[in-house]
């Protein structure tokens, strides 16, 4: 199936019926609606993306649904790609196109761009706060996420489990981090596995089945990545018990099979008997716990690149396993142990455009499974909760070694890519074949380089000789530099050897939500803010006392400043009378937005400041101005408070403004009052 593009102006929930399923007409397209519609056409949005070189479906256990594009910028709908755009594409084998929501775009390198989306339900609920509220079983919770959101839910939330156990929601959280995203989540309380489809989301007990597909060890998997952990595999138990001065245990019981060494696991049995138990008993609690735990059965991993096997004659021993599904459950015969187990397809990659799984990881059924995704759930809770404490320097080193560490097999070899007999390249890639890897990492005598896209790039991160480190994005948690600047070195220069910095361009300094401006050119300085007065602090007294203020018969304290000079200019006027009255009579908060700008004029031998868009107050070098006494004193304090003589005076000249504080005396050249020369 060719993926299509949707718009993300579309309201995407029309894209489905009452029960989640995608509608299509009777030619297979998308049934596309802008909102809002009157009907529901048939339409392809913005149309079918064919030209894209590969697209890949990711599906795994418990993650969100991921796909990848590659489409090349001279594509049709190149320019219509844009985050938050939707693509439907087809998720797996026999399963409905899902909605990935674009997250990111990489930019243009040789001519591709990769295109990175999840699921519509990833990006919807984690923007859905849910407020708190308390459930005693699953059904209970699953519905009071949807029934306590705090915006509108367009999806459907349900379960097939039935487990009772107190599920809490203690503050506004959004529901996929209630999902499974934290402690205390539906997955680490109740367990399960969940299901994507459409605009619904469920939390089962089990996805996928048992179709009877069967693979056998060292036939089915000749060649393949596979990873058996027999070293830990016990060849059988001996059961005991232990009371206070005795102790009881079993014969060793052995699980059959051919294994080459003896590896024993005593087990506990002490819990299981409130008296001391006979041989017999132990021996019968110790072949139920044989049974039970798979005593004897080999863990096991495989990483099938079905791709690769298209072509081969191994694909014939492999090919019955395009006929599943993530979850499913799929054989596994052990024919040289004489045992056999049971493997589930953990995670896969469907190609999208070719229709057929690119790979499938099969991984050992638990006896728990339940239980074990709930713990990862909690792991991962605990790891959020300790990288927020840690430094960036710890969080960096715990990323690394999570991704070194967590590496599951891949290759090192070293290449002859000229064909003249002498190898050239070191390969480090997740496949022997240059031709399928995905994940790549090229070293020669020009420099490195790494790729997420194949042998051939486009590469991301990389570092030569003459260029120095080259990357498309860095996160350091201590960086030693002389200089750091832009591309042209004019835009932006900052160096740290002798702290200057310098801004070319429109030399413009803006805070992320624009309320503070320095233009470094013109030396303005420009910032506004917003102050809110709660409502609930103000009476009918509060409105007494201003009115007593502006008729004079009382004198404003500092306090009354505070509480009833609601525009902050140094005056309680009818304006705040007005206001408080409003609040009192309405119950509604007052925000009062200002804006102030110190601006130089005249090439700095005067500046001016302006609150609200008018000039306040100008500063020269022998003369200082206010409006309105805008700035007069509030309390009646000396503006100046002191004991000796203050004097004014511009450097070269014989003018000048002497204040003595002891004596209250003034002496100046000229006084002016209101325009007025006023004779002493």
């Amino acid at each position: 199936m060719i993926p299509r593009l949707i718009p993300d102006t579309f309201d995407l929930q029309r894209l489905y019926d009452a029960d989640g399923k995608a509608l299509y007409d009777s030619q297979d397209r998308a049934l596309y609606v802008p909102n809002p519609a009157p009907e529901i056409p048939a339409h392809n949005g913005l149309g079918e993306l064919g030209e894209a070189q590969s697209c890949l479906a990711k599906n795994q256990i418990n993650a969100p649904p991921e796909l990848t594009m590659v489409y090349p910028i001279t594509g049709s709908l190149y320019a219509d790609l844009k985050e938050r755009c939707v693509i439907m594409a087809q998720p797996e084998r026999n399963r409905d196109p899902q909605p990935y929501r674009i997250y990111r775009i990489t930019k243009p390198m040789r001519g591709l761009i990769t295109v990175y989306a999840r699921h519509w339900a990833y990006d919807g609920l984690s923007g859905i706060p849910v407020a708190p509220f308390t459930a005693n079983d699953i059904q209970g919770a699953m519905a009071g996420l949807k029934a306590n959101a705090m915006v509108s839910c367009p999806f459907t939330l349900t379960t097939t489990r039935t487990t009772a156990a107190k599920f809490s929601v203690p503050v506004p959280t959004d529901i996929w981090s209630l999902l499974g995203g934290q402690q205390g989540s539906l997955l680490d309380v109740y367990g399960g596995e969940y299901s994507f489809d459409g605009s619904t989301v469920r939390l089962e007990n089990h996805i996928g089945q048992d179709n009877g597909v069967k693979v056998r060890y060292g036939v089915n998997m000749t060649d393949l990545e596979q990873d058996t952990n027999v070293a830990n595999c016990y060849t059988g138990v001996v059961a005991y018990w232990q009371g206070e001065d005795e102790e009881v245990h079993s014969p060793v019981l052995y699980t059959g099979g051919s294994f080459g060494y003896v590896r024993i696991l005593p087990v506990d049995m002490s819990d299981r008997f409130e008296s001391k138990p006979t041989v017999d008993q132990l021996t019968a609690a110790g072949q139920s716990y044989i049974t039970a735990n798979q005593i004897g059965v080999p863990k096991v991993s495989w990483k099938v690149e079905m791709l690769e096997l298209a072509d081969t004659e191994e694909y014939k021993n492999v090919a019955i396993l395009e006929c599943v599904n993530t979850g499913d459950t799929v054989g596994v015969e052990y024919g040289a142990l004489g045992v056999d187990a049971s493997a589930r397809v953990c995670a896969d990659e469907w190609d999208v455009i070719n229709e057929r799984y690119k790979s499938l990881t099969l991984g050992s059924v638990k006896s728990n499974i339940a239980g074990t995704i709930a713990g990862q759930a909690r792991e991962l809770k605990q790891t959020v909760t300790r990288a927020e404490a840690k430094s960036l320097a710890e969080q960096i080193s715990d990323t690394l070694t999570r991704a070194i560490l967590g590496a599951d097999g891949g290759t090192i070899r070293f290449l002859d890519t000229n064909n003249d007999g002498e190898e050239d390249t070191l390969y480090v890639a997740d496949n022997p074949d240059p031709a399928q890897a995905v994940k790549v990492w090229r070293w020669n005598y020009e420099g490195w380089a790494a790729s997420e896209n194949g042998y051939n790039g486009p590469f991301v991160l990389g570092a030569t000789v003459g260029g120095g480190l080259l990357a498309n994005f860095v996160t350091a948690a201590n960086l030693t530099a002389g200089t750091i600047q832009s591309q042209d070195g004019e835009t932006f220069l900052l160096n740290l050897d002798n702290g200057t910095m310098q801004i070319g361009g429109n030399g413009i300094i803006t805070s992320s939500d624009g309320s503070f401006v320095i233009n470094l050119s013109t030396g303005v300085l420009y910032t506004t803010a917003e102050v809110t007065y709660d409502a609930s602090n103000y009476s009918q007294s509060d409105v007494m006392r201003i009115a007593q203020i502006i008729a004079g018969s009382v004198t404003p304290t500092s306090s009354d400043y505070e509480k009833y000079d609601f525009y902050q200019d140094g005056e309680i006027t009818g304006a705040d009378l007005t206001m408080c009255q409003n609040m009192v009579n309405t119950g509604t908060d007052l925000t009062i937005a200002w804006s102030a700008k110190v601006q130089p004029n005249e090439r700095g031998k005067t500046f001016s400041l302006e609150m609200n868009g008018n000039t306040v107050f100008r500063a020269g070098v022998n003369q200082i101005e206010t409006h309105d006494g805008k700035f007069a004193n509030k309390v009646g304090a000396s503006v100046v408070e002191a004991t000796t003589q203050i004097v004014v005076q511009e450097s070269g000249n014989t003018n000048m403004i002497l204040l003595n504080a002891s004596t209250g005396r003034i002496d100046c050249n000229s006084l002016y009052i209101n325009g007025q020369q006023v004779t002493p």
